[in-house]
């Protein structure tokens, strides 16, 4: 009998030992090690490339030029400064390096970068115009801007998505600029204007960005940039025995070539949108993987 008991209470342990197994196995199946989330960081340098285009806006205005007395008529002198005061839209390519850095604190990156792209935007009007007194007496005038280069350094601060930087910027904008003017009046006198500046500016703008993998990221940005006025001077210029029939300030003696006319000036203001895309590689700052 006792052996018939100590058989049973074997057969009961047993079981009982075999069903603790399988539910430790199936807890242990419940609260297995969760798969890693990657969480991307954008702390760190980068350096990359960019290409796109721009589109300017550049208002020339030449400096009021006034009729001689007794020499010629004041529509005159107001349609030669309104032949030399052209209006242009100018647009070019662009392409060049950038490079910044950049801190992540949580979801908000915010760093520097700066820039230096070829941006070579050309424009000219030329043409013959009839003086407003009279059907037989015409005059030229041929103007031209150009630039050359585009430099920015600008603060950026955004918000990061896990792979998606959305951001704004703005700060410094600086180019060159050339402007070229021949206004050629009567009696074959000429206004001429030829300067050079390296205009400094201001730029606003955003764009994304995306990481493609732990070091190589993509964006797509957008750039306003004004560098406001530039004035230069001009002069006339009289060939012998002509008249100084147009002058550039008041009160001027009438004169007779050869000679120069001073007082004369031209400026202009240039502003521009630029669009690109751009690759660059971030050192540092690897994607981690969180559980």
């Amino acid at each position: 009998m006792r052996r018939h008991i100590g058989w049973a209470l074997a057969s009961v342990i047993s079981v009982g030992f075999s069903g603790l197994g399988g539910a430790l196995a199936a807890d242990m199946a419940v609260k297995a090690r969760p798969m890693p989330v990657e969480v991307y960081n954008w702390t760190g340098f980068y350096i990359g490339g960019d290409v796109g285009g721009a589109w300017g806006r550049d208002d020339v205005t030449h400096s009021t030029l006034i009729a001689a007395p007794g020499l010629a008529f004041p529509v005159d002198a107001a349609a030669v400064t309104a032949a030399s005061s052209p209006s242009f839209n100018p647009s070019s390519f662009v392409g060049g390096l950038y490079a910044g850095y950049n801190f992540q604190s949580g979801n908000i990156v915010y760093g520097l970068e700066g820039d230096i792209s070829s941006f070579r935007m050309h424009s000219n009007a030329a043409g013959t115009f009839p003086f407003p007194s009279t059907t037989t007496l015409t005059f030229n005038a041929n103007t031209s801007v150009s630039t050359d280069w585009l430099f920015t350094l600008r603060p950026r601060v955004g918000y990061a998505a896990g792979s998606w930087l959305l951001y704004a910027t703005g700060g410094l904008a600086v180019t060159n600029e050339s402007i070229n003017q021949v206004s050629g009046v009567l009696n074959a006198a000429t206004f001429t204007s030829s300067f050079s500046s390296t205009r400094a500016g201001w730029t606003v703008g955003a764009g994304v960005e995306h990481m493609l993998t732990k070091n190589w990221v993509v964006r797509a940005e957008y750039l306003h940039t004004d560098f406001g006025t530039a004035n230069g001077p001009g002069v006339g210029n009289l060939p012998t025995g002509v008249l100084g029939n147009l002058l550039c300030t008041a009160g001027a003696p009438v004169l007779t070539g050869p000679a120069t006319i001073t007082g004369c000036s031209v400026s202009n203001r240039l502003t521009a949108e630029i669009f690109r895309v751009g690759v660059s590689y971030k050192f540092g700052g690897p994607v981690v993987a969180k559980y």
